[in-house]
């Protein structure tokens, strides 16, 4: 039976809903208004304001999206890569081009009594950790992500936490890896950095593989690739075993697409091997070749900061290693740099031997050419002045800019026997900076910096001052008057060529720059 209906009701009439938004006064605010009050606001506050309607959210949409999903961290945990696809799917996803994968781990942690569901979180995050970068998994999910970032232009590994939040959020505050603020609250704030160096070492050469690999998978091309640490991520040289059978085709094309490579780099962790023409003095050498043959697959590199670790305690393999960089490249390989990589090391699967000889060793990986070398930083290397003449001189046809951070030069062997006694009171950078000038040919820099430098000429030694942090010079071309702050803090003749001249007096006497004798 049908329900009765009044026969005088009319029809209901539902006026038009009123565009609550454009009525909003907040639109009325000039965007410059807005980003003026949103530079003073926390993350939180910032939030809370993009949520207030959609017309605001709207107009600061782009700078919102470019300071918070320009660069982000992830870590090798499956809610932090998932959040890196969710993004890679999403419209943020044309403004992400500068992933960094951060070297959040796990290791033993002591736990005191009473802390047992810290230690039971942490467990059980580490279990999940475990099974998730050794079922590949991490590298499938890598792929997926890399593949939807159509604008990828940098990929990096750190082994921190950036400050840079600080500006925004107050002291203390962190870029940190995403997921890893959360985690850390929930296993009562232990630090994933803090683990065994040997560990560390383990886990960066893990993660380098897998980016790597994750990148020539989903055939990705970015420029710029950095390896920053702060702690003991260095990687051994085993991490730069990248050319086996099944992954030589998919990293190579990665490597030669490449123009700049920013890595700490220690240059003492390969394995015991004697090479052909090595002279048998009874010791034994460790190696770099995997390094060597990774740098030579890019031969489109313009930019190559190279920071060493431990250069103290291996100054012989380090010695060897920058002779190597300062080698001219043979003829071929210099003239077919675009295209030429070096020879790979034996397969694996070679015959085994019982003894080793020099004649069974593979050789050297012959120099890289760096044909179009623009800009080269070293830093953190102990090193004899004429090891910097030969670098300049090999790449003067394209150097430009020439960085030095924390450099000591050293007369380790004086000329004919010499007792280095008479090289005291020497200035090794005024003369090493008059060679660069008078016996590199070609060698036309546009900027040259150098930040903490030092020198050691046993028995004295000189060394910036450290009790400050202006302790650096830099020269660099411009038009027009220097700069107010490089005239109050630091050297800035107009021309290169006569600066690098006038460089003894300016070591001494400069303002910004203050050298001490130490005996």
């Amino acid at each position: 039976m049908s329900q009765p209906t009044s026969a005088t009701a009319a029809p209901t009439v539902i006026a038009p809903t009123m565009n609550l938004q454009s009525e909003s006064p907040f639109s009325k605010v000039p965007l410059e208004v807005l980003l003026r009050i949103s530079s003073h606001l926390t993350t939180p506050e910032l939030g809370a304001l993009r949520l207030t309607c959609r017309s605001i959210e709207q107009s600061m949409f782009n700078t919102f999206m470019r300071e918070f999903f320009t660069k982000r961290q992830f870590m090798l945990t499956e809610d932090s890569l998932q959040a890196l696809i969710d993004i890679s799917n999403s419209r943020l996803s044309d403004c992400l081009d500068h992933v960094i994968i951060g070297l959040n781990t796990f290791t033993r942690k002591y736990f005191a009594p009473g802390e047992e569901a810290f230690e039971t979180r942490y467990r059980i995050a580490q279990a999940d950790h475990y099974t998730l970068v050794n079922s590949g998994q991490d590298v499938v999910m890598l792929t997926e992500a890399f593949r939807n970032l159509k604008n990828l232009k940098t990929v990096a590994i750190r082994d921190y936490h950036s400050t840079a939040r600080r500006y925004r959020d107050g002291p203390g505050a962190t870029w940190a890896s995403y997921g890893a603020t959360t985690l850390a609250r929930d296993i009562g704030g232990k630090d994933l950095f803090r683990v065994p160096e040997d560990e560390m070492h383990a886990y960066a050469n893990k993660v380098m593989v897998t980016l790597f690999t994750a990148l020539g998978n989903a055939g990705a091309r970015p420029k710029t690739f950095e390896l920053l640490r702060q702690g003991q991520g260095v990687p051994t040289d085993d991490a730069f075993n990248l050319f086996t059978k099944y992954l030589k085709a998919k990293i190579t094309p990665v490597l030669e697409g490449i123009e700049t490579f920013i890595s700490v780099a220690d240059v003492a962790s390969g394995p015991f091997r004697s090479s052909p023409g090595m002279p048998d003095d009874g010791g034994r050498r460790r190696q770099d070749d995997l390094f060597r043959i990774f740098l030579g697959h890019m031969p489109n590199l313009k930019h190559l900061r190279l920071n060493f670790a431990h250069p103290k305690s291996n100054l012989d393999d380090l010695d060897r290693f920058i002779d190597w960089l300062a080698t001219p490249a043979p003829a071929a390989a210099a003239a077919a740099a675009p295209t030429a990589s070096p020879p790979q090391l034996p397969s694996v699967t070679a015959k085994p031997t019982v003894t080793i000889t020099a004649d069974r060793t593979p050789p050297s990986p012959p120099p890289v050419a760096f044909a179009h070398l623009e800009e080269l930083n070293l830093g953190f290397v102990d090193l004899e002045p004429k090891s910097l003449v030969r670098i300049a001189r090999k790449f003067a046809g394209t150097l430009k800019r020439l960085v030095l951070w924390r450099v000591t030069l050293s007369n380790r062997a004086s000329p004919h026997g010499g007792n280095r006694h008479d090289q005291r009171g020497t200035n090794l950078w005024a003369k090493m900076l008059k060679h660069l000038v008078r016996d590199v040919p070609h060698l036309n820099l546009e900027h040259i910096k150098i930040g903490n430098p030092s020198q050691r000429t046993l028995p004295s030694r000189v060394s910036a001052s450290t009790n400050n942090n202006r302790n650096m010079v830099w020269f660099e071309k411009k038009d027009g008057p220097p700069d107010e702050l490089l005239m109050m803090d630091g050297y800035y003749p107009d021309d290169i060529a006569d600066a690098m001249e006038e460089w003894e007096d300016a070591f001494l006497f400069e303002q910004g720059f203050h050298p001490a004798m130490m005996f």
